[in-house]
């Protein structure tokens, strides 16, 4: 029996908890203190619930079994998000880490405690000068099935100070997850493993290309000695909008996913599905020119729209496991 799981991941932008949340470390608090003038626990909860009710129309209104997420300040911001996520019959729980970010924002998943269990949460730090977002990854079962996958989630450093000037950040955190990869496959060979993230690169970027991270050939994966995975979002980059991420007129395919050999020997009980891989692009969720409607902050006032969500589209997938032996 083939069981098919839902898989989504989204870039939520700057999610943060209100502007003096007594929570929040007081160097983090300072270094916040302009970026979040005016993030009233009222703003917060607006985007949050603008958030949950793109997050609820996922998968022809079913929802995602699993959504990974980035730019999120802690556990009790997603556990916010995941509380106002209305689809019936999910109960969705939360796997959260917290980074040394500069920023404090961090990457997490948010799951469904009905079709998936969560164990085994563990994390990479990246060694950068300067504090970048560790790589996250949990182990999920899918209980119908006894199946297992690793999914490892991903922000790779931003492109603010140019993407030249800072992709040697980037290739440095693609030699970690190379890194992280070959650890976990040490222990297990056929251990199916999905990445996903923002990488901030495209597929065809160096941090992607190296570090054998961006093959869009199955063969090279299968067949190699060493940690390789395939990169699904070569078939996406065609059309008007080949992006989830609009930069200047250009679209940048930032948000993506990534399998191990596993999700795709054609013994494997677990699969992607071929063909389910795509990106999320509600008209609700469109702004000007086809940019994602971001919803911005109040320190930024010409860019703050209370009816908006994000700046990137979510990207999303399927995979199947198979109880057979």
């Amino acid at each position: 029996m083939w069981v098919e799981t839902n898989i989504a991941f989204w870039n939520v932008e700057n999610l943060f908890d209100r502007e003096n949340d007594p929570n929040r470390p007081p160097e983090l608090q300072s270094a916040l203190a302009r970026e979040l003038q005016g993030w009233t626990a009222a703003i917060r909860d607006q985007k949050i619930a603008n958030l949950a009710s793109i997050i609820n129309q996922m998968f022809n209104g079913q929802g995602p079994d699993l959504l990974g997420i980035c730019e999120v300040e802690n556990e009790a911001i997603v556990q916010r998000l995941a509380g106002q996520i209305n689809i019936p019959g999910r109960n969705y729980g939360v796997v959260a880490h917290n980074s040394p970010d500069a920023r404090g924002i961090d990457v997490s998943f948010i799951f469904d405690q009905n079709t998936l269990q969560a164990a085994n949460p563990s994390h990479q730090v990246v060694i950068k000068r300067t504090a970048t977002r560790d790589l996250f990854w949990c182990t999920f079962t899918v209980p119908a099935t006894n199946r297992n996958f690793v999914a490892i989630a991903n922000h790779w450093p931003a492109r603010s100070a140019g993407q030249y000037a800072s992709e040697p950040f980037r290739m440095l955190t693609g030699e970690t997850l190379s890194f992280v990869l070959s650890g976990l496959l040490a222990n297990n060979s056929n251990l199916p493993i999905l990445a996903m993230g923002d990488f901030n690169d495209e597929p065809f970027n160096r941090s992607m290309q190296e570090y054998l991270l961006g093959t869009r050939d199955p063969g090279r994966v299968t067949r190699s000695p060493v940690a390789r995975l395939l990169n699904l979002m070569w078939p996406l980059m065609q059309g008007d909008d080949p992006g989830t991420y609009l930069y200047s007129s250009n679209w940048n395919m930032l948000d993506q996913f990534l399998v191990s050999k596993e999700f795709i020997k054609n013994a494997s009980k677990v699969k992607f599905v071929d063909g389910s891989t795509a990106l999320f692009k509600p008209q609700q969720l469109k702004g000007p020119a086809g940019a994602a409607k971001k919803y911005g902050r109040p320190s930024k006032p010409s860019s703050f729209d209370q009816t908006g969500f994000s700046d990137h589209y979510p990207v999303v997938m399927k995979i199947r496991t198979n109880s057979n032996q």
